[in-house]
């Protein structure tokens, strides 16, 4: 009888393990891929309008774009024109100051399931194909015309990339741009 008591705290306190290490594990991948965000002070870039805005070619890789996190299997390899303005996730929660007819471009990290900010947003046209892989870049990347004048907000989401039968950590990841057009 002594021995059957012996056996029942033993396995009791194997919960006292398991549980915590699991919560533990849980909470340690629920941190991966988050993002730093700066706040504060609105950024002062101010492009001159483009001259031109030329769609980039794109290639489909079918299976490359949305296994880094994009929404789109279309990758593009073309550099971006001198006049572009370049917007980062680090500069979440900022507002950019462009001119009338600049390309405004937005690189999102790899690593993400980034959601489209649906079509075009304000005084901001939505260039084609929207949320391709750039390999260059190491991101996902959606680009716009500054068109007429006034502000815009862009907001991108972003859910964890999981692999299939793997613990996954649940979170949403909102990133939100000003864009003022002068």
């Amino acid at each position: 009888m002594r021995r059957s008591k012996v056996y029942g705290i033993r396995c009791r306190s194997w919960w006292f393990v398991i549980v915590p290490a699991l919560v533990a594990l849980l909470m340690g991948l629920s941190a991966c891929g988050t993002n730093a965000s700066t706040t504060g002070a609105a950024s002062q870039a101010t492009a001159s309008p483009t001259k031109s805005v030329s769609t980039p070619t794109a290639t489909t890789v079918k299976g490359y774009g949305t296994s880094h996190g994009c929404p789109s299997d279309a990758v593009v390899n073309t550099p971006l024109p001198a006049q572009a303005v370049l917007v980062k996730s680090t500069q979440n929660g900022q507002t950019i100051r462009v001119r009338q007819g600049t390309l405004v471009v937005f690189e999102l990290p790899f690593g993400q399931r980034w959601e489209t900010p649906a079509g075009s947003q304000g005084v901001l046209e939505l260039q084609q194909p929207a949320g391709y892989a750039s390999q260059e870049a190491r991101a996902c990347v959606w680009r716009y015309v500054a068109q007429g004048s006034g502000q815009s907000e862009v907001v991108f989401t972003a859910r964890a990339l999981c692999q299939p039968h793997q613990l996954c950590p649940q979170y949403i990841l909102r990133l939100s741009f000003t864009v003022a057009v002068q």
